[in-house]
């Protein structure tokens, strides 16, 4: 697609001057962070050659309005194989920090668990690079009057990111991505300080 804003000629600055941001320029768009990203293999609108090729463009708007700039798992698959040494990771954080300073509030997704398709494997907990996943016991209603003890995956929604690496991973796909608002995250930190005992005082 065509756009016909004008290129904002400060952006890329803006995200080298921000920490992570410094390599930006060493990219030469070989495509070698998005043919190892394993975001990038379910979501392919993901595409961090594309995004860096765009702030070098001063796509100022279409850049930080993006969902896509808020997907990077900070893996480093792509940091390891990238042959101008540019931690992609720390890039996707200045560009993040720029769109935090330009008031882009991201819509968070976060990782839900079909507890009744889910198989108890574990998979989705060992592959979570922020550890969010954790397996616990858990009555699971399986017909109206029969209920199972099984140990299930619980997400912890502060530490999920939303990188879908865990839909990736199970193999029975009952783990999936939900939006979450600011509204819904605020709801859940007071929820969280009630359970705690902790109300801010």
């Amino acid at each position: 697609m065509v756009s016909h804003r004008s290129p904002d000629e400060t952006f890329a600055d803006q995200v080298r001057a921000s920490p992570g941001g410094e390599k930006l320029t060493y990219c030469f768009s070989c495509g070698t962070c998005t043919a190892t990203c394993p975001i990038a293999w379910v979501e392919e609108k993901y595409n961090p050659r594309r995004i860096i090729t765009m702030v070098m463009l001063g796509m100022k708007e279409q850049v930080l309005s993006s969902p896509v700039i808020w997907l990077c798992s900070a893996c480093d698959v792509c940091y390891r194989r990238c042959p101008q040494g540019i931690r992609i990771s720390d890039l996707m954080k200045a560009i993040r920090s720029v769109a935090i300073r330009e008031g882009y509030a991201p819509v968070r997704a976060v990782a839900q668990v079909n507890e009744r398709a889910c198989a108890g494997c574990g998979m989705c907990a060992q592959a979570c690079p922020y550890e969010a996943i954790e397996l616990t016991p858990t009555w699971v209603t399986i017909q109206q009057t029969l209920r199972q003890r099984r140990v299930l995956p619980k997400v912890d929604k502060f530490l999920c990111q939303g990188c879908s690496i865990c839909t990736t991973t199970c193999p029975v796909s009952a783990i999936s991505l939900t939006d979450v608002g600011d509204d819904t995250i605020v709801a859940q930190i007071r929820e969280f300080a009630e359970e705690t005992g902790n109300n801010g005082q």
